[in-house]
């Protein structure tokens, strides 16, 4: 018992001797001394995983770039349409108020134009500095603006109005910054409201007749319709200006009446005329 547990202690002992023949375990103690041995995922990239690398990088940018202009286009879009809205609803109430109350149509209108059915136009600028004397307030240009349609060839058609986003940023009503503002046209119709047809009240009586006429004189209708973007807007040359094809239309009826009185404007006598809702 003893012999063998010495013989197996002695085997024990040989195993545990390094292996010191054949050139194969020179060279693998010279390797241990040299230093660490280095696996194949601790190994850097090859030039084929790098190009391949970059091709999908590039794939990708391409991608991100081709959709990245829809997305700009996209916001553009969607600011220019919360401008017009906006400045939809201000417009119509200031005309059926009567009152520019924060007076911001002096620095945004920069173009009003009275067209006649028999083809003729007043154009009146109003792209001058602040302070310059021939610069309209907000009140001047409201009584352009609800200037009434009129019957007969030499009546009034429309009022059309060349404006900066009146609730864009500040920036954009200066009249420095034309090139790089939110612009559109606005396109103002006014009429009294049609309670009979005119080929019809000749079957009316008396009584009849006076509701209409009661109701034609407090009653009146306002369409206006904006159209952008502008382009070429120049004052000095307005019949070279270009619309875009983007348009949205408001209606409304303002109940009360309208007056007028001529004013001096632009060196020229003008009729202004403003809404009375409180009047009958």
């Amino acid at each position: 018992m003893k012999l063998a547990s010495f013989h197996r202690g002695q085997q024990r002992g040989v195993m545990r001797l390094p292996r010191v023949a054949g050139s194969g375990a020179l060279r693998r103690e010279e390797c241990r001394e040299s230093g660490p041995s280095v696996t194949r995922a601790e190994q850097a990239f090859t030039l084929v995983e790098i190009a391949l690398s970059l091709a999908v990088v590039a794939f990708a940018l391409v991608a991100i770039l081709g959709v990245l202009p829809t997305g700009l286009r996209v916001q553009k879009d969607n600011r220019e349409e919360t401008i017009v809205n906006a400045d939809g609803a201000y417009l119509l109430e200031a005309l059926r108020s009567g009152q520019d109350r924060l007076d911001y149509l002096s620095n945004s209108v920069y173009l009003v134009t009275i067209n006649f059915k028999n083809g003729t136009r007043r154009t009146i600028p109003n792209d001058w500095p602040a302070g310059d004397p021939r610069r309209l307030s907000g009140h001047s240009l409201l009584g352009l603006l609800g200037t009434p349609k009129a019957v007969g060839p030499a009546g009034v058609s429309n009022v059309v109005a060349w404006i900066r986003g009146v609730s864009g940023p500040a920036i954009d009503r200066d009249p420095d910054a034309r090139d790089v503002a939110f612009r559109y046209q606005a396109i103002l119709e006014t009429q009294a409201f049609l309670g009979h047809p005119p080929a019809t009240t000749n079957l009316l009586g008396t009584n009849d007749l006076a509701r209409v006429h009661q109701l034609q004189s407090s009653l009146y209708e306002i369409r206006l319709t904006m159209r952008w973007p502008l382009f070429r807007d120049n004052v000095t040359a307005p019949q070279n200006a270009r619309v875009g094809t983007r348009r949205r239309t408001f209606r409304t009826v303002v109940a009360g009446s309208q007056f007028y009185y001529p004013t001096n404007l632009a060196n020229d006598e003008r009729m202004v005329f403003y809404f009375q809702p409180s009047l009958y």
